[in-house]
């Protein structure tokens, strides 16, 4: 029978936010194609995402795709936060707990800015509370995962570049949303600023990878199989093995 630190542990976090930014940047660039090729003359007048969500035949593709997004972005986010709170210098912060809440949040904005009609008010509102729900997440989730991994040089210059892509994140989103009831919105700028945010949390996949689904065999007596969900540094790639704590949540079938 397998050990407990023998069991197959799978990166469930780190699967959840590759799927995330994938479906995410595919959805971003049917979008931009789309509209660019058959709908916008993009030199004088670069469409914004809400514009090409008017067209039916862009919602049938994009649509899908982005509440996969949205919903593997929420998972990587518990993931996180998992990570973060197994260790007591992430987990005692506020701010890490308020991440997890901003990106819960996040979810049901992307549904309501995808059924509202585009051309509305309320449409508008729930897009700009997604976007500045998602940097806001980013931002907060930064101080536990600066020490996190506090103590390792190549982290160290990783998380500055985060810590200024995060800023300008921020300073582009106040930007955008500022001129979005106004209609004056720079397209172009938007779509920059969507991949930018996915690419932002992309970058926390080292840090995501830390929560794992461990899978544990039939035992005796006929037991069924089972699961559990385990958070620890010790799992981040590249990172001290031997440093910081672990969570774990167990998921056991009670009939077994």
């Amino acid at each position: 029978m397998l050990t407990h630190s023998e069991m197959p542990r799978v990166p469930v976090g780190a699967l959840a936010l590759t799927a995330g930014c994938a479906t995410g940047f595919a959805a971003v660039h049917i979008a931009l194609e789309r509209a660019c090729g058959r709908h916008y003359e993009c030199d004088a007048s670069h469409p914004t995402l809400s514009m090409t969500l008017r067209h039916s035949d862009v919602r049938r593709t994009v649509v899908p795709l982005l509440l996969a997004s949205a919903a593997c972005l929420l998972m990587a986010d518990c993931a996180l936060w998992a990570t973060c709170v197994s260790d007591p210098r992430g987990g005692g912060l506020v701010s890490t707990h308020a991440a997890l809440l901003a990106g819960i949040a996040s979810l049901p904005a992307m549904v309501l800015t995808i059924d509202k009609d585009p051309r509305g008010q309320a449409h508008l509102d729930a897009a700009v509370a997604w976007s500045a729900l998602r940097m806001v997440q980013g931002a907060l989730a930064l101080p536990a995962v600066w020490l996190c991994t506090r103590g390792s040089a190549p982290f160290a210059v990783v998380n500055a570049g985060r810590s200024v892509l995060a800023v300008s994140l921020m300073c582009v989103g106040a930007k955008l949303c500022a001129d979005a009831p106004s209609g004056d919105m720079d397209g172009e700028l938007q779509f920059v600023a969507v991949r930018a945010v996915l690419a932002f949390h992309l970058s926390l996949l080292p840090e995501v990878a830390g929560t794992r689904l461990v899978l544990f065999g039939g035992g005796a007596g006929g037991r069924r199989s089972c699961a559990s969900i385990e958070a620890s540094t010790r799992y981040i790639p590249g990172w001290n093995k031997d440093a910081g704590g672990s969570y774990s949540v167990r998921d056991e079938d009670a009939s077994g």
